[in-house]
């Protein structure tokens, strides 16, 4: 099971690191610019067990899904409802800017 820290987002700006918003073991999500774009976005994966690489995948490698925009407010604020129940599940300074950024 590959980690948030272990999946490399190239397809995410390199210029600014997506920051990790939530990671329970089993679902990551991370917020940031995704293909060069300007706007930020929210990349979500189901991370596996054992040597399962999760979802998604391609050809071997383990990526991330970019979750639409009409989604990612909804998504947010459950996570910051769960992170605040659990800070060990996230990072809720993050979840607030990219609520902020929105």
């Amino acid at each position: 099971m590959p980690s948030k820290e272990k999946v490399t987002p190239k397809k995410w700006n390199k210029l600014s690191k997506p920051s990790v918003l939530f990671d329970d073991g089993d679902y990551s999500v991370i917020w940031g610019n995704y293909e060069n774009s300007s706007k930020k976005s929210l990349g979500v994966r189901w991370n596996g067990q054992g040597e399962n690489l999760g979802y998604p995948n391609q050809m071997g490698h383990p990526l991330w899904f970019v979750e639409p925009d009409f989604l990612a407010k909804p998504i947010l604020l459950e996570l910051f409802y769960q992170v605040s129940r659990n800070n060990s599940l996230g990072n809720l300074a993050n979840i607030q800017q990219a609520l902020s950024e929105i």
